[in-house]
C-alpha cells in the first residue's frame, strides 16, 4: 500500500519531449449535460450518463456516433456509469436514489435490478472485489458500501477533515487497489483503503474536481469542473500535464464545466458537459 505522503501535491514539469494530447473528434450536441462515461471492456463502445435526457447513450467509441440507448423510461438523472467484474453496467441512478443494474450486450442493455438503502442522490459508483460496491452520496455527504444487494454500512459525513466530504462524486478503484473519491466542495480527491480509513488526500489548485479516470498505466485523470480542464497526474500524482485552455468555451481545446473522463490505449474520452458533448483527444505517453 502506497504511503499517504506519496500523494501530497507535487508539480512536474510538462514532459517537452512528449507530444501534447491533440484533439480526435466532437460529437454531435445531442446531448444534455453528459456526466461521468466509462468504455466496454473491449473498448469498442463508450458509454455516457446523459443527465439531461434521463437515457445511458452508447456511442461507437472511435467516431462518437450515437449507436444506441440504455435505461429509456427507467433512469432520472444518472450521473455515473461503472461496469463489474461480470460485465453488467452500473448506473447511478441519482433522481431515484439508487444503482441501476444492466446486463449490456453492445448497444442493448437489460434492467437486472439495483441497489437500494441508505442512498441520497448518488453520484459515483465504483465495483469492488467480492461483490463489493462503493457508492458515493452527494445527498449525504458520506459512501455507502454495498455486499451483494445490501448496503453493509456508510463512512464519512459532512465537513473538510480527512474522511468527511462536500458533495462526493466519482469514486473509482485505481490500479494500485487505493480508492479515490472526487470531493468537489472540498477541491480536492481523497484516498482511502478498502475499508474506507483514510491514506491522504491530492489538493492541486482544483475547483470542482468531479469525476476521475486512470489509464493502464496507473496514471490519473482529473475532470477539474470550474477550472475547465482535465488535469493528468503520473503514477507518483505528480501533475504532468492539462486538457484544455482553461477558460470556458466552445473554441479549440475550450471547455464549458467538463464532468466526465475516461483514458485508454493512448486515447481520452471528456464530457463537455455544458457544451452538451463528448470530445475524443490522443495523448500518448511514457
Amino acid at each position: 500500500m502506497m504511503a499517504a505522503a506519496l500523494f501530497a501535491a507535487t508539480t512536474a514539469a510538462t514532459l517537452a519531449e512528449n507530444e501534447g494530447p491533440t484533439l480526435v473528434t466532437i460529437s454531435d450536441k445531442s446531448f444534455s449535460r453528459p456526466h461521468d462515461v466509462t468504455l466496454d471492456p473491449g473498448g469498442r463502445y463508450l458509454y455516457v450518463a446523459d443527465l439531461g435526457n434521463d437515457v445511458v447513450k452508447v456511442l461507437d467509441a472511435k467516431s462518437l456516433k450515437s449507436v444506441g440507448t440504455i435505461g429509456a423510461g427507467e433512469l432520472s438523472s444518472p450521473h455515473d456509469v461503472a461496469f463489474d467484474s461480470e460485465g453488467r453496467l452500473l448506473v447511478a441512478d441519482s433522481g431515484n436514489d439508487r444503482i441501476a443494474i444492466y446486463r449490456v450486450d453492445g448497444i442493448k442493455g437489460s434492467y437486472v435490478g439495483e441497489l437500494r438503502g441508505g442512498l441520497n442522490s448518488p453520484e459515483g459508483v465504483a465495483p469492488g472485489t467480492a461483490h463489493t460496491v462503493y457508492v458515493t452520496n452527494a445527498g449525504s455527504n458520506n459512501i455507502v458500501i454495498f455486499i451483494g444487494d445490501k448496503a453493509h454500512r456508510s463512512s464519512g459525513s459532512s465537513g473538510r477533515d480527512a474522511g468527511q466530504f462536500v458533495r462526493p462524486h466519482d469514486i473509482e478503484i485505481g490500479p494500485d487497489q487505493i480508492i479515490y473519491v472526487a470531493d468537489p466542495g472540498n477541491n480536492r480527491i481523497q484516498f482511502f483503503d478498502a475499508e474506507l480509513r483514510s491514506l491522504g488526500m491530492l489538493q492541486q489548485d482544483f475547483r470542482e474536481p468531479k469525476y476521475i479516470g486512470f489509464d493502464e498505466k496507473g496514471w490519473l485523470y482529473v475532470a477539474d469542473q470550474m477550472n475547465h480542464q482535465v488535469k493528468i497526474f503520473d503514477r507518483e500524482r505528480r501533475l504532468v500535464t492539462t486538457i484544455g485552455t482553461g477558460k470556458a468555451g466552445r473554441g479549440n481545446d475550450q471547455f464549458n464545466g467538463l464532468e466526465g473522463v475516461v483514458a485508454r490505449d493512448g486515447h481520452v474520452w471528456i464530457a463537455d458537459t455544458y457544451n452538451n458533448r463528448i470530445v475524443l483527444y490522443r495523448w500518448a505517453h511514457p
